[in-house]
């Protein structure tokens, strides 16, 4: 499950402030001994390789700390994050139940980073043939916050009768990780933001918080998280529960719709792509879809984004599945197609699979 419905939230909530970033650890970790106070230090790593990257002042849901991994290229000087997917939650039971539905919410680590299914992505595989983001800097933001990548707030949640803090702090903890990825890739000329899932809508609803921490051109490629508001429902409230922070002059920015608006409008010039499975059993089921219903629902947003020459779509009707770029097979069909949008290709459009 994405999206989990809010039920009950415990004792109260409250904002708290994060820390200056900082690295540590050992093994495959960079480390100059800081404790949160190198503030905007650059992180010194080998290129071409996954560097794990301690920031001590983050938090997973559970309060616990976690990090990024950087992979530089030499003479790179544009930037890839990829924002993992995994889930969310909003209660007692469905962040710390028997079974959850968000990912890492206990804790994400160098281990962690090492085990996971989406580090082995077509896109953030140098050797892969065809991926145009080969020969870029690259930044991997784990995901354990269960709030799409976009919370600022604490929550105390109620679990077996005794209250849990709960850190939505997802959004806290990227400006934590910008606060250092900015001056390691000083100079970008270009960023993209790709995602999947949980990690997709992070890509629309922390665009503003990128685009504004490098001061340049920021595309999106979002995988399965359609900005498309619930069946049954005007709009997100989780966006609110967990403290998402609208970009400053979006208003009313209250749903996912909204705010890819907004970012649309912000950078009309960038480029917006997303892709999706029309039998995708996950998203169609958090958003109250039948799976005979969903092809429909993605068709209309497909067709949604004709007046912006910038927004492209890449749907895949032949499989029943969930995100895109979990089918390496696939990266075959969609490499292409993210090569035009790479390259700002005038002839990049709209392509549906088979």
């Amino acid at each position: 499950m994405l999206f989990a419905t809010v039920l009950s939230v415990g004792c109260g909530s409250h904002g708290t402030a994060p820390g200056d970033a900082a690295m540590g650890g050992d093994g495959n970790v960079v480390s100059d001994g800081g404790s949160g106070g190198d503030g905007g230090q650059p992180i010194q790593a080998p290129a071409d390789q996954w560097t794990w990257v301690d920031f001590p002042d983050s938090k997973c849901a559970s309060g616990t700390p976690t990090g990024i991994a950087i992979n530089p290229h030499a003479g790179a000087t544009n930037v890839l994050f990829y924002f993992e997917g995994g889930g969310s939650c909003s209660t007692g039971d469905n962040c710390w139940g028997p079974m959850p539905t968000a990912n890492n919410v206990a804790g994400y680590d160098s281990t962690t980073f090492q085990n996971a299914v989406q580090r082995n992505y077509p896109i953030l595989n140098r050797g892969h043939a065809g991926n145009p983001f080969a020969a870029l800097n690259m930044v991997y933001v784990p995901y354990c916050t269960g709030d799409l990548h976009s919370g600022t707030l604490e929550k105390d949640l109620m679990v077996n009768g005794a209250v849990k803090p709960t850190y939505f702090w997802g959004a806290r903890d990227l400006d934590l990780f910008l606060a250092r990825v900015v001056p390691t890739f000083a100079g970008a000329k270009h960023v993209w933001i790709a995602g999947t899932s949980a990690g997709g809508y992070g890509t629309f609803l922390m665009f503003d918080h990128v685009a504004r921490a490098f001061g340049t051109r920021v595309d999106i490629l979002d995988d399965s998280g359609p900005a498309l508001a619930p069946k049954n429902a005007t709009e997100n409230v989780l966006l609110a529960y967990w403290g998402f922070v609208p970009p400053s002059g979006c208003s009313p920015c209250t749903s996912h719709a909204d705010v890819l608006a907004f970012d649309r409008k912000s950078q009309p010039m960038s480029r917006y792509g997303f892709l999706s499975f029309t039998q995708d059993p996950v998203i169609s089921k958090d958003l109250g879809y039948t799976l005979a219903e969903y092809p429909a629902v993605i068709d209309a947003y497909s067709s949604s984004f004709s007046s912006d020459p910038n927004a492209k779509t890449f749907i895949v009707t032949n499989e029943q599945l969930h995100v895109v770029e979990s089918d390496p097979t696939l990266a075959a069909q969609y490499f292409p197609w993210m090569t035009q949008m790479v390259n700002d290709d005038p002839a990049w459009t709209d392509t549906i699979y088979p």
